[in-house]
């Protein structure tokens, strides 16, 4: 999968396109295919380094996504293979 992170902080060149293996959910998490995504203030605070919680280097830095689900772990009950799902 690929996915931009952080390499390195102050502005949004410091983000970087990196590929990634498909992880397996824990048994209480959901694996959702992002759709759609924006950055958003609170996005540019982490890459600015002025957000009250630190972000480390590798951090995929995102507020807003949107996609269905793909997999789900054995404890979860709420969510199924194929929901819609925004975080």
């Amino acid at each position: 999968m690929q996915s931009y992170s952080l390499k390195s902080f102050g502005d949004v060149a410091g983000l970087a396109l990196v590929e990634r293996p498909i992880p397996e959910p824990s048994p209480r998490e959901v694996l959702v295919r992002i759709r759609a995504t924006s950055l958003n203030y609170r996005d540019l605070m982490v890459l600015d380094r002025t957000y009250p919680v630190p972000a480390s280097a590798g951090t995929i830095p995102l507020s807003d996504g949107a996609g269905e689900i793909v997999a789900v772990g054995d404890a979860v009950t709420r969510f199924a293979v194929g929901d819609r799902v925004a975080g």
